[in-house]
């Protein structure tokens, strides 16, 4: 009769046999051998789909806070200014004429006219 750990190292062995065989296996079958197949799919340079797209206008405006030292204004189409950290947090205003104002003295407050 076999020991018990001669049972238990051949059964664990043939169970890693069998993993290694099938994850061989299905690697061969999905055909991802071990090489990379990057952008298999993307559409290729000079297909219609693509000059199709550069034709669309973007979906999405550059807005943002402009500020100075006494007022900030929600600007679009603002690329190439900094904006400050305080007013990053800040949202869009409730309506198109309001706007973040700093009066003397005091922090700033959200001025709808």
């Amino acid at each position: 009769m076999r020991s018990l750990s001669v049972t238990f190292v051949s059964s664990r062995l043939r169970n890693m046999m069998l993993g290694a065989v099938l994850a061989l296996g299905t690697m061969l079958a999905t055909g991802s051998g071990g090489t990379a197949q990057a952008g298999v799919a993307m559409p290729a340079l000079g297909s219609p789909a693509l000059s199709l797209q550069q034709d669309v206008p973007p979906l999405a405006e550059n807005v943002r806070w402009v500020c100075g030292p006494w007022r900030c204004v929600w600007r679009p189409n603002w690329r190439y200014w900094y904006v400050p950290p305080y007013a990053r947090a800040w949202g869009p205003p409730v309506r198109p004429t309001c706007y973040w104002s700093r009066p003397w003295g005091g922090g700033w407050v959200h001025v709808c006219p």
